[in-house]
């Protein structure tokens, strides 16, 4: 169980071995259970290259959750990712990377804490700015 941000969750990891791999490496099947407050239960299923315990199973899923939503919020909010009209060959991907490289660019655009949304104007709006930013880029 665990309380964040006025929410309680509670969290139950099962690990089972794969008697019969289903592709090349797997070794085991994980079955997360999560309720947070009142609401019914979640059940969400993984499959693993390795035999965890079920304590490893809920850190390493938890942890690849917060990497996952911190990414792809930013990407969203900030970059309308989600809103991309590129379908078509390589533009998916072509896009993505650029999104990328803008929010590297962006996250090491300013010391102080101002947001990215802030930065991203500031870019549009300021060229000196602009050009500050791109010379900062790792």
């Amino acid at each position: 169980t665990e309380t964040s941000h006025g929410r309680s969750e509670w969290r139950q990891a099962e690990v089972v071995a794969a008697a019969e791999p289903l592709m090349p490496g797997h070794k085991a099947f994980i079955r997360i259970t999560s309720r947070r407050d009142q609401t019914k239960p979640l059940t969400r299923l993984f499959m693993a290259s390795t035999l965890l315990s079920p304590q490893q199973a809920l850190e390493l899923t938890r942890a690849h959750w917060q990497i996952e939503n911190g990414l792809h919020w930013m990407l969203d909010v900030h970059l309308d990712e989600d809103q991309s009209r590129a379908r078509k060959d390589n533009a998916p991907a072509n896009t993505a990377l650029l999104n990328r490289i803008a929010r590297n660019i962006l996250q090491g655009a300013d010391v102080d804490k101002v947001p990215i949304s802030h930065r991203i104007k500031k870019c549009a709006w300021n060229d000196d700015y602009l050009i500050q930013a791109l010379t900062h880029m790792r």
